[in-house]
């Protein structure tokens, strides 16, 4: 699940910023996505009668009402994880159409089945239709990231390192955007060094990506992140079975806001780095 995450809440959002993203909307791909993302924010688009979190193009109706069922399963599986209730209700948009997709997924590609961007979850047309089974994990991977959004400002949710965000969200959603990489794959590219570059901090420079120390041979860019967000999943999974009193505190103190390695601090007495040796030591052993 390849993807590009800009997030903020639309309340915390400048009017200069919105001003600059249209202004220069014409010169900057990237700006103009965003704009395009702010003027077709799901909102704006009918609610459920049943559900008013839940907004659907005209002609997604059925899309809207799987989502509403799948929704109490996946808010409470995230708040059990990540130690909190929801802030406030999410909303959520799902497409019949990918031009609509794209244009509200400020990434301006319709390739990724989901986004979260502006507090906001939009779901792609590919969810309920070819890749329809993915739908529950996706949704929850999704609500995983927005979950965070509630709480944290926008600079803190891009200075968390994106193998942390994505590892969380993967294992929150029981492999959610990490479906086509086993376990057992990961673990032996991890032995070959091919292993992803565990980050103290995000950066504005890079939003989504977790790179990977060498990347394996001839894989594809899609092949690449999903092999990441795969060994992010593990070292996440690994931090909280390990350590489940020690996963809370780091949670909390994330949620607080405070900066990740001081987080994990909090949590471990340790760097993340340590952790990391110890999770890939732990694994060669355990082969």
């Amino acid at each position: 699940m390849r993807r590009r995450v800009f997030w903020m809440t639309l309340a915390g959002v400048p009017l200069a910023l919105i001003t600059l993203a249209a202004g220069t909307a014409v010169a900057f791909p990237a700006a103009r996505h965003i704009a395009s993302a702010l003027w077709n924010l799901p909102d704006r688009l009918p609610a459920l009668a049943e559900n008013g979190q839940v907004h659907f193009e005209p002609g997604a109706e059925d899309y809207a009402r799987r989502v509403s069922i799948l929704l109490p399963a996946a808010i409470a599986q995230i708040e059990a994880a990540q130690g909190r209730r929801f802030e406030h209700p999410v909303p959520v948009g799902v497409y019949t159409t990918p031009e609509a997709y794209a244009a509200a997924n400020a990434s301006g590609s319709a390739g990724a089945v989901g986004v979260s961007a502006f507090g906001r979850v939009v779901l792609s047309p590919a969810l309920n239709g070819p890749q329809t089974r993915r739908l529950p994990a996706i949704l929850t991977h999704e609500l995983s990231h927005a979950h965070l959004q509630g709480y944290i400002s926008a600079y803190t949710w891009v200075r968390l390192p994106n193998w942390f965000k994505e590892g969380l969200a993967v294992m929150v959603s029981g492999g959610g955007g990490a479906e086509l990489v086993s376990e057992r794959e990961a673990r032996a590219a991890i032995e070959r060094g091919e292993q992803i570059v565990i980050e103290d901090t995000g950066s504005f420079t890079n939003l989504s990506e977790i790179r990977l120390e060498h990347a394996p041979a001839r894989a594809t860019a899609s092949h690449r992140t999903v092999m990441a967000y795969r060994q992010a999943r593990m070292f996440v999974s690994w931090l909280h079975d390990t350590d489940a009193p020690g996963f809370a505190r780091m949670m909390n103190a994330i949620l607080d806001g405070r900066p990740f390695m001081e987080a994990v601090d909090t949590g471990y007495r340790q760097d993340v780095q340590s952790l990391w040796q110890k999770f890939a030591e732990t694994r060669a052993e355990g082969k």
